[in-house]
C-alpha cells in the first residue's frame, strides 16, 4: 500500500537531512504509529506520503515513496488526494472556507460529485460522527479542537483508503479524544490504512497495528503492536515516549479557596453574548499551578483573556494582594502564551524573540533557557521553521523572563514528547515557586504530573478541585 524505497529529504538548501535512508513497508488496512521525540521526522515522513513533500516543499529530496503502485514525486497532487486524506496538526492550515458546512463539501465538489449525493453524504458524516453541533457555524467560532474534528470530518466525507494524521489530539478535550478513537476505530473496522504521527499513545494504543520509532530521521526500530504496549516504562521514557495508559491520575477533591493573593470576587464572563460562567468567587496562592479544564468550546481560553486583561470582565473583580485591577491594568501582573503561538513569535530568529520582550535581557539567561529545552542549537533559525513542539518550548522559554506575578500557560505541551514535557513541567513548578500559575490544558498526563489544583468550566459555572490529596 505505502511504501518508502531508501528516502531521505532535507529542508531548504540547510543539507540538514530531517529523513535519512528510510526504508519502511506500510501494508493496507494497517494502523500505524510514527512515534520518536519532537523533531525527529516524524511529520516530514506523512508529508511524503500525501505529496506536500516534495511538490510543494523545497528541499534535497532522494529515493522515493509509493503510495498504491504510484510513486509520489511523480504523480499529480489532485491524484494523491484521490487515495490520501490528510488532518494536519494545526487544521486551520487546511481550510478553504468561512464556514463549516462549506467545508465539509469542499473536497466533495472537487472531486465532481454531484450534489444530491453530496448533500446525503454531509449528513451522513454529521450523524455517523456525531458532529451535528459543528454544522452551520463559522470556522472562525470554532475552538481548536472543534477545528481538528471538522478537519477530519472533511476528510472522512471525501472516503480515502489512506488517511494520514499529523498530532490530531493537540487541542482535543477528553470527549473529542473518546470520538477520535471512535472514528479511527470505524476506519480500521472499514479497512482503511491510518498513518498517525503522534506524542500522546494511551488513546490509541489498542488500535496499533505497527509502531515506527524514528530518531534524528533515521528508523531506529519498527516494532509490531504488541510487542509496542509490552515495553517497560523505563523503556518507554528511555525512548522519550508519552503514557501508555493514564492509570496514575490524581485524586481531586472539591474544595474551596476564597482567601489568597489573588482573588476572584463574584466574576462573569462572556464571549460574542454567550455566557461563559457567573458570580464565580475563588483565589489563589503563590505556588499554585491550577489547571483550567473544560469541554472545547466552554470558554477556557476567553476566562484566560480576561484574566490578563486582553478581554473585559461582563461583572466581578480580580484583587491582586488587596488591591483591585481592573482589566487594562492586570497586563501588568500576567503574561500570558497563547494555544496557537505563532501568534507571539515576530522575529527572525529564536535568539532575538528574546530581545522583543526584553532589550536588557542578560545573554547568559537567554543561552541557559535555550539550552535547558533543547533549542540553543536552533538560536539561528527563523522560528516559524521550528516543528509544532519547538515552537512551543520557545514561547515558553521567552515567559520564563517576563517577571510577572500570575503567568498563564493556554495548552504548553501540545506537541511535545515526555522528555520536554518533563522540562517544561519543571521549569513552570520552578516559576509557581514565587508566582501563581494557570494552565489551560486538555493533557490529563500533564495534570497529573504538574498540577495542585484544577477548575472546571461547565454550564455556565466553575468548579474547584484539589489535586494534592492522595
Amino acid at each position: 500500500m505505502i511504501t518508502f524505497e531508501n528516502l531521505s529529504f532535507s529542508y531548504g538548501n540547510t543539507g540538514e537531512e530531517q529523513l535519512n535512508s528510510l526504508d519502511l513497508q506500510i501494508n493496507k488496512g494497517e494502523f500505524v504509529l510514527l512515534c520518536g521525540r519532537s523533531a525527529c521526522g516524524k511529520t516530514t515522513a506523512t508529508k511524503c506520503i500525501n505529496g506536500l513533500i516534495p511538490h510543494f516543499t523545497e528541499g534535497k529530496y532522494s529515493g522515493s515513496v509509493v503510495v498504491k503502485e504510484k510513486e509520489i514525486a511523480k504523480t499529480p497532487v489532485y491524484e494523491i488526494s484521490e487515495d490520501v486524506g490528510s488532518v494536519f496538526q494545526n487544521p486551520k492550515t487546511q481550510f478553504f472556507n468561512l464556514d463549516s458546512d462549506s467545508e465539509l463539501v469542499f473536497g466533495m465538489e472537487n472531486l465532481g460529485i454531484e450534489p444530491n449525493k453530496i448533500n446525503a453524504r454531509v449528513q451522513e458524516v454529521a450523524h455517523g460522527l456525531k458532529i451535528e453541533n459543528l454544522l452551520g457555524r463559522s470556522v472562525f467560532g470554532l475552538s481548536g479542537g472543534e477545528k481538528q474534528i471538522l478537519a477530519l470530518a472533511s476528510i472522512y466525507a471525501v472516503n480515502p483508503d489512506i488517511y494520514v494524521l499529523d498530532e490530531p489530539t493537540a487541542n482535543i478535550d477528553k470527549d473529542g479524544i473518546d470520538r477520535l478513537h471512535e472514528i479511527l476505530l470505524k476506519l480500521k473496522q472499514m479497512g482503511k490504512t491510518i498513518v498517525i504521527s503522534e506524542h500522546r499513545l494511551y488513546f490509541l494504543m489498542d488500535l496499533v497495528d505497527k509502531a515506527v520509532y524514528i530518531e534524528h530521521g533515521v528508523i531506529q526500530k519498527v516494532y509490531t503492536g504488541d510487542e509496542f504496549r509490552a515495553l517497560a516504562d523505563s523503556e518507554r521514557i528511555r525512548l522519550g515516549l508519552r503514557c501508555f495508559t493514564l492509570d496514575n491520575e490524581k485524586d481531586e477533591v472539591p474544595t474551596k479557596c476564597n482567601s489568597g493573593i489573588l482573588e476572584i470576587d463574584n466574576l462573569s464572563v462572556s464571549y460574542k453574548n454567550r455566557t461563559i460562567f457567573s458570580n464565580a468567587s475563588f483565589a489563589a496562592a503563590r505556588g499554585d499551578i491550577i489547571a483550567v479544564t473544560g469541554r472545547n468550546g466552554s470558554g477556557k481560553s476567553a476566562f484566560l483573556r480576561v484574566l490578563c486583561g486582553l478581554m473585559k470582565e461582563k461583572a466581578g473583580r480580580i484583587v491582586f494582594d488587596g488591591k483591585p485591577y481592573p482589566y487594562k491594568k492586570r497586563r501588568e501582573l500576567c503574561y500570558m502564551t497563547m494555544q496557537d503561538v505563532v501568534h507571539q513569535l515576530f522575529s527572525d530568529s529564536v535568539w532575538e524573540e528574546f530581545s522583543l520582550l526584553n532589550k536588557t535581557v542578560d545573554e547568559q539567561e537567554i543561552t541557559k533557557i535555550l539550552r535547558r529545552l533543547d533549542l540553543l542549537d536552533y538560536k539561528d533559525k527563523h522560528p516559524m521553521t521550528l516543528s509544532g513542539g519547538q515552537k512551543q518550548r520557545l514561547a515558553l522559554a521567552v515567559a520564563t523572563l517576563a517577571n510577572k506575578d500570575i503567568m498563564i500557560f493556554d495548552e504548553p505541551t501540545s506537541g511535545l514528547d515526555y522528555g520536554n514535557m518533563i522540562k517544561v513541567c519543571e521549569l513552570i513548578k520552578e516559576l509557581s515557586s514565587n508566582r501563581i500559575v494557570f494552565v489551560a490544558t486538555h493533557d490529563r498526563e500533564l495534570m497529573g504530573l504538574l498540577c495542585t489544583r484544577r477548575m472546571e468550566i461547565s454550564n455556565e459555572s466553575i468548579s474547584v478541585y484539589d489535586l494534592t490529596t492522595k
